[in-house]
């Protein structure tokens, strides 16, 4: 009896440490922080701790099993938290928590809390490897407070309107191609679990990617319905298409966006155009221009905007930046992102230095 108890357990180690290597967990993050001078807000300057204008500071961790035949089982449990005092941001996995199967031949499948094409098509897939150099500071924002955004913060209702800071949409389903000649495709639906009314709080995003040599082209389309609105039976539909090419240590790219409340009517439309300049492999600068535009609801106000971020890395994992950003309003308040307040009037200045490390 002892011997087979023996012969068991040993059967039951080697069947862990099996397992142990075809599975693999990873605990990974960014860590952001640094000083930000505003030039106006509410018609006085101020200084404040930097609001992860390199990068938001979140931790997660993400891991997959081999399942055999090309298939694996992964999850992803990411949190955003502020550095200034230690708080979660939504919760403690509130920024991206899915789990799934991905399969070499036929694409992903996850089901969570996920991020929508908005910001995997427009933004990740979109500035390619001029994505970790482009600010935050250039994320859209201004004194559009008639689009009505409910995911924004409290009093702030046009904070990231086009959703290309990246914001979750929960109990949502998602697919993601793999890339064939260079095309790869996804869609996501969110149930909006309200009986007898299948539509109502739900939410639906579709992206697609192409790929030839140095040149990228993208496009995402996301709708939210929001209880806020028409009693979820409205919301915010965005729509955006983008291009980049790399040339030399240069990458060039221009992307548009409409972002529209379907409850008011209220629009708005960006043209964006950026440059991303490798100076060697340790130094890169970033320079945006974006122009916003709404509609007759929102009384034609405009604002546009000229972004500069430099970035220097001192290691792989831990690099050194500043940003310079001027918004210029018409028809109502500058506002930058990330700031924490509009200005009194049609001008604000932000600039910022900081450290960042991934990890």
């Amino acid at each position: 009896m002892v011997k087979k108890l023996k012969l068991a357990l040993l059967s039951a180690l080697s069947m862990s440490g099996l397992a142990h290597a075809q599975s693999s967990v990873e605990l990974y993050g960014i860590i952001d922080t640094g000083v930000m001078y505003v030039s106006n807000v509410g018609g006085h300057s101020t200084w404040l701790a930097d609001p992860d204008a390199a990068a938001p500071n979140l931790f997660g961790l993400r891991g997959s099993e081999d399942l055999g035949g090309g298939m694996k089982a992964i999850f992803k449990l990411e949190g955003m938290f502020s550095l200034n005092n230690g708080q979660s941001v939504n919760g403690l996995f509130g920024h991206e928590t899915y789990v799934g199967l991905r399969d070499d031949r036929f694409g992903t499948l996850t089901m969570g809390n996920q991020i929508d094409f908005m910001f995997y098509s427009l933004v990740v897939d979109h500035w390619g490897p001029a994505f970790p150099f482009v600010s935050s500071l250039n994320l859209r924002q201004g004194s559009f407070t008639g689009l009505n955004v409910p995911n924004g913060p409290p009093g702030n209702n046009s904070f990231d309107f086009d959703r290309t800071l990246g914001a979750p949409i929960p109990n949502s389903v998602k697919y993601v191609s793999p890339t064939l000649a260079g095309l790869s495709f996804g869609a996501q639906y969110s149930f909006g679990g309200q009986s007898g009314a299948f539509g109502q709080d739900s939410a639906q995003s579709y992206g697609i990617n192409y790929h030839l040599g140095a040149l990228a082209l993208n496009g995402a389309y996301t709708y939210v319905k929001y209880p806020q609105l028409n009693n979820g039976n409205a919301g915010i539909r965005n729509l955006g298409l983008g291009a980049s090419y790399v040339v030399g240590p240069a990458e060039l790219a221009a992307m548009y966006t409409s972002t529209q409340n379907t409850q008011n009517g209220a629009r708005v439309g960006v043209y964006e155009g950026d440059l991303t300049w490798t100076f060697s492999p340790f130094f890169h600068a970033n320079l945006a221009y974006e122009y916003m535009k709404g509609n007759e609801t929102l009384m034609n106000q405009k604002a546009s905007q000229e972004t500069l971020s430099l970035m220097y890395s001192l290691s792989k994992r831990t690099s050194i930046y500043a940003g310079l950003a001027f918004q210029q309003g018409s028809g109502g308040p500058a506002w930058i992102s990330l700031v924490p307040g509009p200005a009194s009037g049609g001008r604000q200045t932000a600039a910022d230095i900081g450290i960042e490390h991934v990890f």
